[in-house]
């Protein structure tokens, strides 16, 4: 009994130690990389501008690396560091790796760079104790081992049918709305039962996450043929997406899997070492399709934009796939886009690339800050802007029983960055859908208390974030478990990894107010609905099954 007690805490500590190896190599590799970008942005772009600005990303990936790419945090408050993660690479780390690689540097094309890094650096001293004091907060008050999530099956993990059901549901609705009935999706009010299947839009990826099932709790072994399967799912997917002429749809598809397997990675539920000729060739040819046929596919879907109104899905699916056998009106359309900015008083040119700049647009903040310093501080048309898209969340019924006047459909067809536009003269097209910036459009309408705000509001959602994720309360009795096992993750967290990574580059701190009254209620509602909907199906189809199997001839 000793021997094997003494074998189960081996294996426990040798486990501990890849776990924290792995880490430890993902950190040392990260700032390996790091500082070879910054010598080759020293030797080629040695302007002082730029030079501080790597100065604020270095002290900003020293934070990250010091507080929340640690073991312990992670095991403890996976999805907020995961958040906060998310704001230092998009903020800091990404922009110079990518403007390196694009041979540029890392303010490249900024007007106003030094104040582009003041806010995002003062924006993450105030997560920093946010955290901190949310933290103490959480050991401070007395744990609970079982929450109401826990009680209600939110943690039960999906089977491998249940979630190809949610995928294909998901994707039927989509399909319904966006290409069978297009119109009903322009409006902001409606029909509930259609901004319903709206929203199950997300859900169409959940196929992509079943060889990452361990990660949820499911160890059943893939199907037979599952790689077959998988590839043809991806093919309806990618045809959806050039018929719905969206890049996103196919990309986010491809993202939001490989964050659930870096963190199944940094977890240790996965192993694998990071230099390997396999991992390499993987990162090669992950580098080459994002770099090559998607971009030019997502090029492709913008020559053909102006039609996708006026002519049937399968006709835009067709007229995509002409344009992307078209190489030289591609790197026309490539050329145009850099030299010419869509109005000339709003430019979001930064990275060249249509997908790295997704993660990495401080081009954004830049833009914010310039359209801020027309308009001023504590501008009351901002203010009242603000308010009415807190109200603008709510629903119909509840803005009528407080006879509350909310204008849903002109309030919808304006993002934060379109309205600070308008109000400082911009002459360009009034609904752009321009990516406003917390910084700027802060400033514009809170001044620098829009920090605070920031802080406060933070707090809520990182403990409500935190929910899709329980380490287990019992210490003593996990260290003799196998990584999976040690804790549960909910597979509604897992579907939102990227929504988490990208949640801080909000527009406004407003944003944050929505997402604890409607986004964070919404999501656990839908996917409390399509787990039991995908689970009755699931139990109706395996009994019908069986009683074929069993059935006398």
């Amino acid at each position: 009994m000793v021997d094997a007690q003494n074998d189960i805490a081996s294996m426990s500590s040798n486990y501990r130690g890849t776990k924290r190896n792995f880490l430890n190599q993902v950190v040392r590799s990260s700032w390996v990389i790091l500082f070879l970008a910054i010598g080759y942005q020293l030797f080629f772009f040695s302007e002082i501008t730029n030079i501080i600005a790597m100065m604020a990303v270095v002290f900003a990936w020293w934070i990250t690396t010091r507080i929340w790419l640690q073991p312990k945090m992670l095991q403890t408050y996976l999805l907020s560091s995961f958040m906060l993660l998310g704001f230092t690479s998009t903020q800091f780390y990404f922009p110079l790796l990518f403007t390196t690689i694009e041979n540029k540097p890392l303010i490249h094309n900024l007007e106003m760079p030094e104040a582009v890094f003041l806010h995002s650096t003062l924006c993450l001293l105030v997560l920093v104790v946010a955290h901190a004091l949310y933290r103490f907060l959480m050991k401070a008050t007395p744990d609970r081992s079982i929450s109401l999530l826990g009680k209600i099956g939110f943690f039960d993990p999906p089977t491998h049918l249940q979630v190809w059901l949610m995928g294909m549901l998901g994707m039927a609705a989509s399909f319904y709305v966006y290409l069978a009935n297009p119109e009903i999706a322009q409006g902001a009010t409606g029909d509930p039962a259609v901004k319903m299947l709206q929203a199950l839009g997300p859900f169409m990826y959940a196929p992509f996450f079943i060889p990452f099932s361990r990660l949820y709790g499911n160890k059943t072994e893939l199907p037979r043929g599952f790689s077959m399967m998988i590839a043809a799912y991806a093919l309806l997917l990618l045809g959806i997406s050039m018929a719905q002429n969206q890049r996103g749809t196919f990309m986010f598809g491809l993202v939001t899997p490989a964050f659930a397997y870096a963190l199944g990675l940094l977890l240790g539920v996965f192993k694998t070492r990071i230099l390997t000729v396999r991992n390499v060739v993987v990162a090669g040819l992950l580098v080459w399709v994002l770099t090559g046929p998607f971009t030019d596919l997502g090029t492709a879907m913008l020559l053909v934009r102006d039609q996708r109104k006026d002519i049937p899905p399968s006709e835009l699916i067709t007229l995509t796939l002409e344009a992307l056998d078209d190489k030289e009106a591609i790197e026309n359309k490539r050329k145009d886009d850099i030299n010419e900015p869509a109005d000339f008083d709003w430019d979001e040119r930064y990275l060249d690339n249509l997908f790295t700049a997704r993660f990495a647009n401080i081009k954004f903040n830049d833009a914010s800050l310039i359209t801020y310093s027309k308009v001023g501080m504590f501008d009351p048309d901002m203010q009242d802007f603000s308010v009415d898209q807190i109200l603008a969340s709510l629903p119909e019924p509840v803005l009528a029983m407080f006879n509350l006047d909310v204008d849903k459909e002109t309030l919808h067809s304006l993002s934060f960055g379109d309205y600070l536009y308008i109000l400082s003269g911009g002459y360009g097209t009034p609904t752009g859908w321009r990516v406003g910036h917390m910084a700027g459009v802060g400033m514009a309408t809170f001044g620098w208390w829009y920090l605070l705000f920031l802080g406060l509001i933070m707090l809520p959602i990182f403990y409500l974030t935190d929910k899709f994720f329980r380490p287990r309360v019992d210490k003593a009795s996990a260290e003799s478990l196998a990584p999976e096992d040690k804790f549960r993750f909910s597979f509604c967290g897992i579907l939102r990894l990227t929504s988490f990574f990208q949640f801080l580059l909000i527009e406004s701190v407003v944003v944050g107010v929505t997402y604890l009254m409607r986004g964070w209620i919404q999501m656990v509602l839908l996917y409390f609905l399509m787990f039991h909907i995908s689970r009755i199906i699931s139990l109706v189809f395996t009994r019908k099954k069986r009683q074929l199997r069993f059935s006398p001839n």
